[in-house]
């Protein structure tokens, strides 16, 4: 029964493997389990020692498809729970799942990748906001609550507002910044030199976290420490990651996100979207509506729009200039809707992609399929009314 699964998962010690991925790291994360007074992991041999041509894997970095196969392969062998991944010089964390098939968890509950192993298991590999999540709200009930100056967390505005969601309720400070840690961590700065803050976490989507206020940058190494401190008191109470996932959402409503991107090869067609987006500064809208020519079953209400291209515009301030800095360069348009969507679209600085986010933010307790069925109807409308590919010939990857 349930019941019994969760005993004996309460009397086992959770069994973590942990991968460098060719790079720098395993020396480090070493230090940081014994300086967390943390069990030692299983280091996937064949991974551990530097190689700049990184033989094992696709491409060396553990968002990849494939990139963890080696390390979920070894810790099934090694009767492991978690893998912890480090990128090569370790300042990201990807962290991975085993799914017991007797332990009653279904692995159907994180938007991550899952990936088959065999008949007894699956692994479900964690994005980078459900981890970000995780480690939010961990640090705040740990650290967070016991905090005498006030607690801030800040992330990129391209990434879930999840964490948002929990600081509003729980009531510390969150800031969303412009994409990219040099922001995240100048912001982090400010609030604590100037605004008296005590800024205890910051992440980005691209698994890019920074745990505690020491030095305000991505860190891999005190990311795995403190996420190894996350899974043992997970287990300890009879959860696996994934069931706490599942809490999380329950708790704070679930968040299902759309992120993808087209192929656009031109500079002078990105403008074009995003000057057909702006509408003269009406913003492609009838009656503050999208889709459905204003009226009818696929028409979404609109709350508020950002854009953060020149001369910069935000409906939500009093001078209708937005807070976060402009670029002419990299534009980028928000817009909120009244459903709990938030949608944004920008070009890639380094890539030729034109890039969007989509999140529906579902209402405690509303199932996680119908969320998901809203938000993929609502972005099917909202990438072909305010991108309308076809007419500017982008390409689907």
């Amino acid at each position: 029964t349930n019941m019994q699964q969760q005993q004996q998962q309460q009397q086992r010690q959770p069994k973590i493997a942990y991968t460098a991925m060719h790079g720098v790291g395993h020396p480090w994360a070493k230090r940081t389990f014994q300086t967390f007074n943390l069990s030692p992991f299983l280091s996937i041999p064949e991974q551990q020692n530097p190689d700049p041509t990184f033989p094992t894997v696709p491409f060396p970095n553990p968002e990849e498809n494939g990139a963890l196969d080696i390390a979920m392969e070894f810790a099934s062998d090694n009767d492991c729970d978690v893998v912890l991944a480090n990128d090569p010089d370790a300042d990201r964390l990807a962290v991975a799942e085993r799914c017991r098939s007797n332990s009653g968890n279904d692995s159907s509950i994180s938007d991550g990748d899952s990936d088959g192993d065999g008949d007894s298991d699956s692994w479900i590999a964690f994005s980078g906001d459900q981890i970000g999540t995780m480690l939010g709200y961990w640090i705040w009930e740990n650290l967070g609550k016991k905090s005498e100056k006030p607690v801030a967390m800040c992330a990129s505005t391209v990434s879930s507002k999840m964490l948002a969601a929990i600081a509003e309720t729980e009531g510390f400070l969150f800031n969303e910044t412009l994409t990219g840690f040099k922001y995240i961590g100048s912001r982090a700065v400010e609030l604590s030199q100037e605004e008296k803050y005590r800024p205890l976490f910051l992440y980005e989507e691209a698994i890019g976290f920074c745990c505690g206020d020491v030095v305000f940058d991505k860190d891999g190494l005190t990311a795995a420490g403190v996420m190894a401190q996350l899974v043992r008191d997970t287990y300890r109470v009879g959860l696996t990651l994934n069931q706490h996932m599942q809490s999380l959402y329950d708790k704070y409503g679930f968040f299902a996100s759309n992120n993808g991107y087209y192929y656009c090869s031109d500079p002078n067609i990105t403008n074009k979207i995003i000057e057909s987006i702006r509408n003269n500064g009406m913003y492609n809208m009838t009656n503050n509506v999208i889709g459905g020519g204003g009226k009818g079953e696929y028409s979404y209400e609109v709350k508020s729009i950002r854009d953060l291209g020149y001369p910069g515009y935000d409906s939500t301030t009093i001078d209708k200039k937005p807070t976060l800095p402009i670029s002419k360069s990299s534009p980028m348009i928000t817009i909120s809707f009244t459903n709990g969507c938030t949608a944004q679209f920008r070009a890639s600085g380094t890539e030729p992609k034109f890039k969007f986010y989509i999140e529906m933010r579902g209402k405690p307790g509303v199932p996680k399929d119908v969320v998901e069925k809203d938000l993929y109807e609502m972005s099917a409308v909202l990438l072909e009314e305010l991108l309308q590919p076809d007419f500017h010939g982008l390409v689907k990857p």
